[in-house]
């Protein structure tokens, strides 16, 4: 059957429609919600290419008609098929003109408040002629802009397709011995700002395309013999990896390299599987995820210095409609996922002793490239950037907003509790679950039940528990760290009414996946069995150098399954605070958090304000916040103190020592994890 393009097209522009009324909020929409710990305190600094090509002047008037501005284009963009997010619009800081000083303070306060530490501005520069240089020369004499920055050199052909060719160049760049000394000189002068970014002492200055000055090696002896001169000091030069550049830097006279996506780093072209609303359509499609895999393996590949790049999307429909370039499935949680990799590849090989991402861009809106906030996510890219630099503290064990992991509130069963039967803790966010969970747990256990909920639990879940469990015990919490920051203050509670054992289990749904009530019943069918019958208990109190007790097949290795980059830090940082040795060989951990234990092999965690302090609020990603790493520290913890991991079957009648490897796990993929040995 044929698919009918004008209907899909139709749908696609009533859902516009709706997403264009006033007051519409998208699912995925983030508000401005500012990091609770100091971000300057981070070993991870993050910069931002700048694009000043937001205000009229005269060779845009020129070239594309008067007022034009780089709006024009991002306002005329046009999805070319179903789910294409386009066009992309300005949210907070609107539709603004970079001659109003007022943007760039607002631009500036809002980047340091997620965690950026500079902008490099794209310097628009041929033989002596600028251009764009407002916003620049604007940032220069408001000495007040407490931001560092530096330049990148842009130092192709400014075309009429934005792709610095030959062909319809509408302001072309010579590169002669001459022109290039005259560049040199004209920036020092920025470098002489205070506020300008060095490296080991140097002024940092990025070039664009190397391929295109002819006598590169000479070109870069005069640039550093001029700013020693002028500065007294020589400069910190980095070339962009485009075009297919990865030379060794030091054997062309550059210090560094920098990633600059999607430059060089190949991804799946996806485009056949899409269906354009029109026939001319000649763009290409590529898969985001792919890319990033791609650009952080590539981070291994190298034995020179290299900066890791990355961008939060990249679509440049805005310029070139129906031929554009574009990336999908760029969203806060995958973008978190490479940021992280790359954070952690530039914390263990620093350039120069300096741990830098560059993201690709702050504001590149016609490219699709801003973290800016936009309609339709709002600030969640800015919050994903600060989350990442969480983990890389300085002073991991000081923070300014302490907390503590002990309920907001607590309501406690009205029944006696039995100190040698064992804790039921079961986290409640979704509805569904929990009703199958509590149908499953025998009535007479019901004053064993510790169930954790949200401060504000949402009605349906509070009519499910009034129902279902009338004498457990309610633990109230934030909605942060999922189920494992409630467990830890559970853990607590459970202690102090002397249970020895728990048992935990929560209402998993992973709802990003098809298969995911599957794995929920796979978890929590063992243990929802094993309670009428006390096995749990009866095994712990037999075997003494159990720590864990976890449905079997879902015990996998630590390191094979690490996940995120993030997941590794975390566990870095937890045991430096903890005084525990990171062993990469050996631990294992249970996979999905379901599983039972004695409460004196976890109350290390408990109660710990740095521990509490440190959970990021909920945004739905799918690994690499500190829950999902705390989900590996139970492991090791175990391994440190010598213990193991014993298996429930799948009818929760017998428990085994054995715990096998898995080498596949249907509900996750291994990871490559070069950057650990590394």
């Amino acid at each position: 059957m044929a698919i009918d393009k004008r209907l899909i097209a139709g749908e696609e522009y009533l859902k516009q429609l709706k997403q264009n009324r006033r007051g519409h909020v998208d699912d995925s929409y983030y508000p401005k919600k500012l990091p609770d710990f100091n971000v300057k305190d981070s070993q991870i600094e993050l910069l931002a290419y700048y694009l000043p090509q937001f205000h009229p002047f005269p060779e845009n008037d020129e070239w594309w008609g008067k007022g034009f501005t780089e709006w024009t284009n991002v306002t005329k963009a046009r999805p070319q098929f179903a789910g294409h997010y386009q066009p992309q619009l300005p949210s907070d800081l609107g539709f603004y003109d970079l001659r109003n000083e007022e943007t760039m303070e607002q631009q500036i306060e809002l980047a340091k408040a997620y965690g950026l530490s500079g902008f490099i501005f794209y310097y628009y520069w041929f033989d002596g002629r600028r251009v764009l240089e407002k916003p620049l020369d604007m940032f220069m004499k408001r000495k007040d802009f407490d931001f560092k920055f530096s330049l990148c050199w842009a130092n192709e052909n400014w075309t009429r397709r934005w792709d610095g060719a030959e062909n319809e160049v509408l302001l072309g760049q010579t590169h002669t011995a001459e022109s290039d000394e005259r560049f040199i000189r004209d920036v020092i002068k920025y470098m002489e700002d205070p506020r300008y970014i060095e490296i080991d002492g140097r002024p940092l200055l990025t070039i664009y395309r190397i391929g295109l000055l002819p006598e590169l090696e000479a070109t870069v002896k005069r640039w550093r013999q001029i700013a020693k001169e002028l500065l007294g000091k020589d400069l910190f030069l980095v070339y962009a990896m485009t075009f297919g550049e990865k030379r060794v830097p030091e054997t062309i006279g550059f210090d560094a390299a920098i990633q600059f996506p999607p430059h060089g780093i190949s991804a799946h072209d996806i485009t056949q599987s899409i269906t354009p609303f029109s026939d001319d359509y000649s763009g290409n499609v590529f898969d985001y995820e792919d890319l990033a895999a791609n650009a952080r393996s590539s981070l291994g590949e190298y034995d020179f210095p290299v900066i890791p790049g990355v961008f939060p999307s990249w679509d440049n429909t805005a310029r070139r409609a129906e031929k554009g370039h574009l990336y999908i499935g760029s969203s806060p949680d995958s973008y978190g996922a490479w940021l992280a990799e790359a954070a952690y590849h530039a914390f263990n090989k620093p350039v120069a002793k300096r741990s830098i991402v560059v993201i690709n861009a702050w504001n590149e809106w016609a490219e699709g490239a801003h973290l800016e906030p936009d309609q339709k996510f709002g600030h969640a890219f800015l919050r994903t950037s600060a989350d990442i630099l969480r983990p890389y503290l300085k002073q991991p064990t000081s923070n300014s907003a302490q907390q503590h992991l002990t309920p907001s509130a607590m309501i406690t069963s009205p029944v006696p509790s039995y100190a040698e039967r064992t804790a039921v803790i079961v986290h409640a966010h979704y509805a569904e679950p929990l009703e199958e969970i509590l149908k499953g747990i025998p009535e007479n256990r019901h004053q064993d039940v510790f169930i954790t909920l949200a401060t504000e639990p949402n009605a349906k879940i509070l009519a499910t528990v009034a129902i279902w469990a009338k004498n457990a015990n309610l633990l109230f919490f934030p909605n942060r760290g999922r189920d494992i920051r409630p467990f830890l203050g559970a853990i607590d509670v459970v202690k102090s009414k002397g249970y020895r054992y728990f048992i935990k289990i929560h209402t998993k749904k992973s709802v990003h996946r098809s298969d995911g009530n599957q794995w929920s019943e796979a978890l929590t069918k063992p243990f929802l069995a094993a309670i009428p019958t006390r096995a749990i208990e009866t095994y712990l109190e037999a075997n003494r150098d159990v720590a864990l007790v976890a449905p079997a097949g879902h015990v996998l290795d630590g390191v094979q399954f690490m996940g995120s980059a993030q997941n590794f830090r975390w566990l870095q940082q937890m045991c430096e605070h903890f005084g525990l040795a990171l062993d990469y060989n050996g631990f294992q951990f249970v996979a999905g958090s379901m599983f039972a234990g004695r409460v004196s092999d976890l109350t290390v965690f408990a109660n710990d304000g740095w521990l509490a302090s440190m959970f990021e609020e909920e945004m739905g990603r799918r690994d690499g916040t500190l829950a999902h790493a705390m989900e590996r520290m139970f492991g090791l913890v175990c391994h440190q103190k010598g213990k193991v991991i014993a298996l429930l079957d799948a009818n929760g009648a017998k428990i085994t020592r054995e715990s096998p490897i898995q080498k596949n796990y249907q509900y996750a993929q291994t990871q490559s994890w070069h950057v650990v040995a590394g």
